[in-house]
């Protein structure tokens, strides 16, 4: 081989290298994104629990205290 292709190579190798490291970074931020909506969801699934349990306390407090309203004025 002529210095010339070996010099061609060298050049179509540290392309090769470089897509590669921005691919492995693409990946890395894609994984980082990934993660971080998988917490927001882990903790929007927490919130929503607690709401429908609070509704769920609140609901049954005002049924009670219709029950008794209801049942005072009859």
């Amino acid at each position: 081989m002529s210095d010339n292709q070996v010099l061609k190579i060298e050049v179509s190798l540290a392309r090769v290298e470089e897509r590669q490291m921005t691919l492995y970074s693409m990946v890395e931020r894609s994984l980082a994104f990934h993660g971080d909506v998988a917490n927001r969801l882990g903790a929007l699934e927490t919130l929503k629990t607690k709401v429908l349990a609070v509704a769920g306390v609140v609901g049954l407090a005002c049924s009670m205290a219709w029950d008794v309203l209801k049942n005072r004025f009859n």
